[in-house]
């Protein structure tokens, strides 16, 4: 066996050592690292490692740290001096920790909850920091309203190792040359089942806020009472300017916190659970006092600039909250926050003012049983509407059976001009008087007996009422109150509107009433009643609107007898001057629904009875039938049933006319439709004319129609027409074709016929004394005096000035003449049809309005240059 060198064998240990040194090193290392990984530290650096009898001393130490839920810290530290680690009867602890200067610079997680619990493992959790830790000065970079703030200052905590308690805190902040000062102190039992802080706070060394308060726990409960005192704050502009950093941006024209004065005290029970504010609104039962004094604007975030007088107890059981005193005079100006965003900015006020004093409670019972809160409230509003509220509230806070019952409360409105984006209001004036209860189920408000408002103008759109007033008494709203919140409200009773005058580009100017009831729920909200207006046009209306947003209108027209006048032409302003009625009655509905996102459906009905007036020239009896509109989107349908016109007479009577039919078109193009009829038909001259079954489109500028005639009797047209001695016997058929287009109506190559043989007289002297200087006319004049035709027939045609053309032929005997040898006569015959109307509206065969019409039409074109 060879034998090994000693020295070799000592390097083998060496190499064998140093080995494993390096593999605990590299391991270390890397679980250090792991460590560090897992704790989201990006970097950790110290310099000046110094180790001494009294503990560990470092010159310099950077901590940054990514945490996993996104928040991010780093720290800073100068000159930190940790002493050795010390063992008593409480086991070790560490007994000082002191930091020259510290940089610290926290961004928390995007979103957190907020949680103010005061957990006592958290607190045990805090045993473990040092029993006294020294910040010589500090610089800390947290969140605050305008983004990232700097916190400036020195730090000494105290406490008693693990049972931590007595603890103690001094911070001490620096703000532009300024000195804030926080001295705390904590004691309470081991276990801690009652803690109790006393804390003060400093202003330049001046003492301006005090707490005394003390949490116990005992078996399922635990109970907080404490007190709170600022006796004052001093002129302080630079307390204005960092609460404004941190609280959010203040009104630039406040004046600076100062002079405010702050009691209040409280003692509340719960059950056993975490300290959070939410959860003491809901399950605290107890008291609490408040008393607040700002003789100059304090500015509250959100809420303005607050000054005057607060007193305030409350009596509170598992989150019914209800005051046991309460005495107030407030001011609020330059009012601010999202509470405003919510009103329309005419609405906005710019200034609010509070009082509310306790009355004498009037009650036998003991005062200490506080059967009842008197109350009489004050408020008042300053802006472009002028608001004032004045009465006397009742308030039960005996829980659970609470109520507050309203007396007499008056609310005033006044506005001389408020302008919203589709409305304007002018002289503005409300009283409403109101009385009601709100109790822990239901809230219901009344207004009383002179409940009223007046509004000299109101403009909506094209509309305009002017000297509105209503009459709102019985008006009452109900609403179910659960969990502090109003749901199911309905607002509903008689309503009485009227206007002096209403405007609008298609009515007449006149006045109008209104007297029905309104119905507002949260489904539904309907308003009904009758509308009258001062010409005697009335109509049911109902109104009703959904909560999907659907409106409908129903309008039932109240019947109208023309004998006593025509309100339809008082009211409409586009009803056709040339359109008189006198008689008969008229009927109508209507229906409007209008639903979100769909076309807007409507429809009218008009039944005439029995209605008779003049139109233009003519005189019209016995209108009867039913008309019916439907507007569906832009698409337009009138239906004409069964109407019929029992007489007209536009010079010659004529009638019945009878019309069934259907138009259809667009509301862009209402003269571009389709017109289609099943009747049309006019009783004339004994027979009657009439056009056959058809349909027409009247999109282009011509229409052709072929009006058919039957039976007319010349029996009938001689004894009309106004030509001496004519007269005869016999029936005519015949056709018109007609085209009606912008210039006027023409009829082209129209075709009149006898049916059968009959006989013409035409004995005039005029022409007999013609006949008699003239041999030819001699023959003719004798001839019709008495001529049997067995033909009489016309091509005629009519152009668009009125000018009749008529070829006439005519053959047949006089029996008396000639042995009654046969006759043929070719007659042209030309005639002024509108001249020829007019000479018979001159006559008696019309009315003396017509007449009159006649005239006035004459003279005026005789005027005419």
């Amino acid at each position: 066996m060879t034998a090994r060198h000693p020295g070799w064998r000592s390097a083998g240990r060496i190499v064998l050592v140093g080995a494993v040194l390096i593999a605990v090193l590299t391991y270390g290392h890397h679980c250090w690292q792991q460590f560090l990984y897992t704790q989201g530290i990006e970097r950790l650096a110290w310099q000046g490692l110094r180790v001494t009898f009294s503990g560990l001393v470092l010159q310099h130490l950077h901590l940054k740290q990514q945490q996993v839920d996104g928040g991010r810290l780093q720290i800073v530290a100068e000159r930190l001096a940790l002493d050795w680690p010390a063992h008593d009867d409480q086991g070790w602890q560490l007994p000082q920790l002191h930091i020259a200067h510290l940089e610290l610079d926290w961004q928390p997680p995007p979103s957190t909850g907020d949680s103010s619990a005061a957990d006592p493992q958290r607190l045990h959790d805090l045993a473990a920091l040092p029993r006294t830790l020294t910040i010589d000065a500090f610089n800390v970079t947290l969140p605050c309203a305008t983004g990232r703030c700097l916190l400036q200052g020195s730090l000494q905590a105290r406490h008693a190792g693990a049972r931590l308690l007595p603890a103690s805190l001094e911070l001490r902040l620096q703000h532009q040359g300024q000195r804030l000062a926080l001295h705390a102190d904590l004691e309470g039992l081991p276990d801690l089942q009652e803690l109790a802080l006393q804390a003060r706070l400093l202003l330049n060394e001046q003492l301006r806020a005090r707490l005394s308060t003390t949490l116990s726990s005992e078996g399922t409960e635990q109970a907080w009472q404490g007190e709170l005192a600022m006796p004052g704050l001093p002129e302080a502009p630079w307390l204005r300017d960092w609460l404004g950093q941190w609280l959010g941006a203040l009104p630039s024209d406040a004046a600076a916190p100062q002079a405010m004065q702050l009691e209040a005290d409280w003692q509340l029970r719960w059950p056993q659970g975490p300290l959070e504010l939410q959860r003491l609104r809901k399950a605290a039962q107890g008291e609490v006092r408040l008393r607040v004094q700002l003789p100059e604007p304090w500015p509250l975030p959100g809420v303005g600039l607050l000054q005057g007088d607060l007193a305030l107890d409350l009596a509170g059981n598992t989150g019914d909250w209800v005051p046991r005193q309460l005495q107030a005079d407030l001011r609020l100006s330059r009012p601010q926050g999202a509470w405003l965003e919510t009103l329309p900015e005419p609405l906005r006020p710019e200034a609010m003012q509070l009082r509310i004093t306790p009355l004498a409670v009037r009650s036998s019972k003991a005062s200490n049983d506080m059967p009842h809160l008197p109350l009489a409230l004050q408020l008042r509003s300053q802006g472009p509407l002028r608001a004032s509220l004045q009465g006397e509230l009742n308030i039960t806070p005996r829980l659970p059976d609470w109520r507050a019952e309203l007396k007499t409360l008056e609310i005033k409105l006044e506005a001389a001009h408020l302008q919203f984006s589709d409305s304007h209001l002018k002289r503005l004036n409300a009283r409403l008087l109101l009385a009601g209860r709100l109790d822990h189920q239901r809230l219901q408000l009344t207004l009383s007996k002179g409940s009223r408002f007046s509004l000299g103008q109101l403009a909506l759109a094209e509309l305009r009422l002017e000297e509105l007033q209503g009459e709102l008494a019985g008006l009452g709203l109900s609403a179910e109150h659960v969990d502090g919140a109003l749901h199911a409200q309905q607002l509903s009773g008689p309503l009485h509107l009227q206007t002096s005058r209403l405007k609008h580009p298609r009515l007449q100017t006149q006045g109008w009433d209104w007297q029905g009831r309104l119905d507002a729920g949260g489904e539904r909200q309907q308003l009904s009643g009758m509308l009258r207006g001062k010409q005697g046009l009335g109509m049911d209306l109902q109104l009703q609107r959904t909560s999907n947003g659907e409106l409908t209108l129903d309008a039932r027209l109240v019947e109208i007898f023309l004998r006593a006048g025509n309100p339809l032409a008082a009211t409409l302003l586009d009803w056709p001057t040339r359109l008189e009625l006198d008689q008969g009655r008229l009927q109508g509905n209507a229906h409007l629904r209008l639903r979100p996102g769909m076309p807007l459906r409507a429809e009218l009905e008009l039944q005439p009875k029995g209605l008779a007036g003049i139109y233009d020239r003519s005189e019209l009896s016995g209108l009867s039938g039913r008309l019916l509109a439907q507007l569906h989107g832009p698409r337009l349908e009138l239906q004409l049933a069964g109407l019929e016109v029992a007489r007209l007479n536009p010079g010659l009577p004529l009638g019945p006319l009878r019309l069934h039919g259907q138009y259809s078109t667009s509301l862009t193009q209402p003269l571009h439709g389709q017109l289609v009829w099943q009747q049309a038909e006019l009783a004339l001259l004994g027979g009657r004319a009439w056009l056959a079954p058809a349909s027409r489109e009247l999109s282009t500028a011509q229409t052709a129609l072929t009006v058919q005639l039957e039976g007319l009797q010349l029996g009938e047209l001689f004894r009309l027409y106004p030509a001496e001695g004519l007269a005869g016997q016999g029936s005519l058929d015949g056709r018109l074709p007609m085209v009606i287009g912008p210039p006027g109506v023409r009829i082209e190559q129209g075709r009149l016929a006898n049916r059968g043989p009959g006989v013409l007289q035409f004995r005039s002297e005029k022409i007999r004394a013609l006949g008699r200087a003239n041999p030819a006319m001699q023959l003719v004049a004798e001839a019709l005096e008495n001529f049997h035709f067995t033909r009489l027939s016309s091509d005629l045609g009519y152009d668009e000035q009125g000018k009749l053309r008529m070829a006439l032929r005519l053959e047949g005997r006089n029996p008396s003449l000639e042995k009654g040898r046969p006759i043929h006569f070719n007659i042209n015959l030309e005639e002024d049809i509108p001249a020829l109307l007019t000479s018979l509206q001159l006559t008696d065969r019309v009315s003396e309005s017509i007449r009159r019409r006649v005239q006035q039409s004459l003279r005026k074109n005789s005027d005419a240059p």
